[in-house]
């Protein structure tokens, strides 16, 4: 296993530190899309339905009406968002990025970062936000806090009142609202939280930074091999990695890396003791 000591010193000296943070970040903060566990007794009536098994699954079905959907979203985000609450692993992340520059590439889409206290102007959700809608039309409309939406569909689910009539409309075209997700072809990514994560890029291009990488796995491609490859390119960009292992990382990256083979906890439990 790589050396903490020598992490540590790599992000003391760090002009910033640019985290990419995937379904193992997830995890740590209790949303695994891709368990089994417990789904069919939470959401049975789904399961049996719609033949899905996991959250994943069950996000990637169209389901027979707008007011079914919304109120499984609303239940969903209502358990893993609306009543978060941070996990050792996220307040070690936020006592290491105390004082640092930072940014935060991430395609957890639970608002996890936001919730905790981090700069929203310092976050890029890739996969975008489910506390946010978007105009199903295919259009780009914008987008809108579904917080409230959701906060009405689980009320009226508890007593088994919800209408299609509660679904959220599009405020241009009157198309019904989606979450703000690649659920579909439809799926905008945030191209102002994307433009500011480009331009912190390029004005650290020639800084010392450290990238730290935090559960990204196949799911999530666009935060792993891009940035790699910058770390490769730039000769003052370090590389410490949270699950990988110094053999999965290109040749001219190994020697400017410290890969650990573990997950984000043991990492930041590590990186934040002294």
């Amino acid at each position: 296993m790589a050396n903490f000591d020598q992490a540590k010193k790599l992000i003391a000296s760090a002009d910033a530190v640019i985290v990419t943070a995937g379904n193992g970040m997830a995890k740590e903060e209790g949303l695994d899309i891709l368990s089994e566990e417990g789904f069919d007794d939470e959401f049975g009536a789904i399961a049996e339905k719609y033949d899905v098994h996991t959250i994943g699954d069950a996000l990637d079905k169209k389901f027979a009406s707008w007011a079914e959907q919304w109120e499984f979203w609303s239940k969903l985000i209502a358990e893993y968002s609306l009543n978060y609450e941070p996990s050792t692993t996220m307040l070690n992340l936020k006592t290491l990025l105390k004082n640092k520059k930072y940014f935060i590439a991430t395609s957890t889409f639970g608002h996890f970062f936001e919730s905790a206290g981090f700069n929203e102007n310092r976050i890029f959700n890739a996969f975008g936000d489910w506390t946010k809608m978007q105009c199903s039309s295919g259009i780009n409309h914008g987008y809108k806090d579904d917080r409230e939406v959701v906060r009405q569909f689980v009320s009226a689910a508890e007593d088994n009142q919800v209408t299609e009539e509660m679904v959220p409309r599009c405020e241009v075209c009157n198309s019904e609202m989606e979450l703000h997700m690649p659920l579909n072809a439809n799926f905008f990514p945030d191209t102002d939280a994307n433009t500011r994560f480009r331009w912190f890029l390029t004005g650290n291009e020639d800084k010392k930074v450290v990238v730290l990488e935090l559960g990204v796995d196949l799911t999530s491609p666009q935060l792993l091999d891009p940035i790699v490859h910058l770390v490769e390119k730039f000769p003052n960009w370090n590389y410490i990695a949270a699950d990988l292992s110094q053999k999965d990382l290109p040749v001219d990256v190994q020697k400017k890396s410290l890969a650990f083979n573990a997950d984000p906890h043991t990492l930041l439990t590590g990186l934040t003791q002294k």
